[in-house]
């Protein structure tokens, strides 16, 4: 006798029979978004790290631990928005001729 539960077997006996799965397809323009426009890179860091200093005006503690060091990925969001600047930057300028148009 084997100590192994065969999770599809389970999960077919416990689904009602009018309940079928749905099938969520990513899309070829979710799946190009980030390969096409670089820019969005940064981004994902950037969100972090609003979350973060969030929790810095809250006056809440930040984590440490090895697994997840938010002061670290602070630093990491804030030369990420810093590299975002200068492209947006560089591309606002570009397309209007001056800054503040």
């Amino acid at each position: 006798m084997s100590n192994i539960i065969e999770l599809s077997t389970r999960r077919a006996a416990c689904a009602p029979e009018n309940v079928r799965p749905i099938d969520f397809p990513v899309t070829g323009r979710q799946r190009a978004g980030r390969q096409r426009n670089p820019l969005r890179h940064p981004c994902h860091s950037v969100s972090h790290a609003v979350t973060i200093a969030g929790k810095i005006r809250r006056g809440e503690a930040l984590r440490t631990d090895p697994f997840l060091d938010e002061g670290a990925l602070l630093w990491k969001g804030v030369e990420a928005a810093r590299l975002l600047l200068g492209e947006l930057f560089e591309l606002a300028v570009k397309q209007s001729g001056s800054v503040g148009q």
